[in-house]
């Protein structure tokens, strides 16, 4: 607990002295194609440090969604990535980035430019003044910019528009001091024959992100890790789920780590951040339902993890309003005697599922339901040999609704929110693990 209180501490006063020392002198842009994921994510990076020895990821889709510490078996890479971003969105929040001085930044941003049909020359002079911008902050960080990838999906206009930023961006990179690197041409065949992506290349399976890890491997200076090994589902929750387990499929092993598990919570939070001292693996898939999340577990039998912390429900409700809680917890019983079967060593925790603030369109009756799987959830400890963490507790209010502080959109969690939720798994010994990990980890305060 004092190591946690001591990180956050160090954190929160890191970023309080960079937000003094990065006064935000470029406009917000006026637009956004998911708003409040946007505001969720980037609240959460701020307050988040980047330090003198991170290697800092930021853009747009493919970053977001990549796995990069995992991918290169390196917890200093830190992801600041938001899908849906464009090179305005980019150039707006990379003061905040580079002023903390990283030892390397790769930076992808323009396909979204492309999709919104912001003229190329707008997109240029975004991304020159991002790096411009990166150098002046910091001299001696390393800069990299990862071109667009041309998606199959793309209609015509939109791959010669996408073909002609990334060498209108070619020529340019040498005289703005940023090194160029063709990740399209690393994707380009894989794509086109759909072995890299199942949708046209929104979103890259494990083999995908195979090929793009491996084309920019000498730059971060470590090889890439990932050993795709894909398989199918008889219950495909969406194309989103299939990539993201295509990625933990692709991942090596990583042996006696702490698992969260979930749905879009878990998904969207920097767990190996907000835990720098252990082994910590985000293992959330957004959209998840309680039968997407039990029919995964296998998946982790090989990891053999220390200890598994799920948080699940939620879009069972939200799928089906006329479903019973009893139904919902029926699931969840399922789950907790698969993990208990499959996982028979490893410590579970199941955290109570997290109630909505007014403000979330599917708010009304759900805070009822839930209070009722959590109390059948918290009943059953001893018929199966789990811990409860009522989470929702410190996180509501006294009606039982999602405090606002703690959300973004009645739903999904601010930092602060995620703070509140970390501070609660680290009481007692609930974070600790059985064997220290490898040194490559741990996260070091320098």
């Amino acid at each position: 607990m004092k190591r946690f209180i001591y990180y956050v501490t160090v954190a929160a006063a890191f970023a309080a002295c960079c937000a003094g020392c990065t006064k935000r002198t470029v406009a917000k842009p006026d637009w956004f194609t998911n708003a409040a994921y946007f505001e969720e994510k980037n609240g959460m990076y701020a307050e988040m440090p980047v330090f003198p020895k991170n290697i800092v990821m930021v853009g747009d889709d493919y970053i977001d969604r990549g796995l990069w510490n995992e991918f290169y078996g390196d917890t200093t890479i830190k992801n600041r990535g938001i899908t849906y971003d464009a090179s305005a969105h980019v150039l707006y929040r990379i003061d905040g980035i580079a002023a903390r001085k990283p030892a390397k930044i790769f930076v992808s941003a323009g396909i979204n430019d492309v999709l919104h049909g912001t003229p190329q020359e707008e997109t240029v002079e975004n991304v020159r003044q991002i790096f411009r911008r990166i150098a002046k902050a910091s001299p001696q960080t390393k800069r990299y910019y990862l071109n667009v990838v041309c998606w199959p999906s793309l209609d015509e206009a939109q791959a010669q528009a996408a073909a002609a930023l990334n060498e209108a961006l070619r020529k340019v990179a040498a005289d703005n001091r940023f090194e160029y690197i063709d990740v399209n041409a690393a994707l380009k065949e894989g794509l086109a024959d759909g072995t890299f992506s199942w949708d046209g290349g929104k979103l890259l399976n494990g083999a995908g992100y195979q090929a793009y890890a491996k084309a920019i491997e000498q730059q971060v200076g470590k090889p890439a890790l990932l050993n795709p090994d894909d398989r199918d589902y008889p219950l495909e929750v969406s194309d989103y789920y299939r990539h993201r387990v295509s990625l933990f499929r692709a991942l090596p092993e990583t042996k006696r780590a702490v698992v969260m598990l979930g749905n879009s919570l878990n998904n969207n939070a920097l767990w190996t951040e907000l835990f720098p001292f252990g082994y910590v693996v985000n293992r959330g898939i957004s959209g998840d339902v309680i039968d997407g999340v039990c029919q995964r577990v296998d998946e982790l039998v090989a990891d053999n993890p220390d200890k598994v912390f799920v948080m699940t429900g939620c879009n069972d409700l939200v799928n089906d309003p006329e479903v019973s809680a009893m139904t919902v917890y029926d699931r969840y019983e399922n789950l907790i005697r698969t993990i208990r079967e499959q996982l028979p060593e490893t410590e579970l925790y199941v955290q109570s599922i997290l109630p909505m603030s007014p403000k979330s369109k599917y708010y009304a009756g759900f805070n009822t339901k839930v209070a009722e799987i959590n109390k059948l959830l918290a009943g059953g400890t001893g018929r199966y040999g789990y811990y409860f963490i009522d989470v929702a507790k410190p996180l509501s209010n006294a009606e039982g609704d999602l405090l606002d502080e703690c959300t973004t959109d009645g739903i999904h969690l601010s930092a602060y929110g995620y703070f509140l939720w970390a501070g609660e798994l680290v009481k007692g010994n609930r974070m600790m693990q059985s064997i220290k990990p490898d040194s490559d980890h741990y996260f070091e305060f320098n």
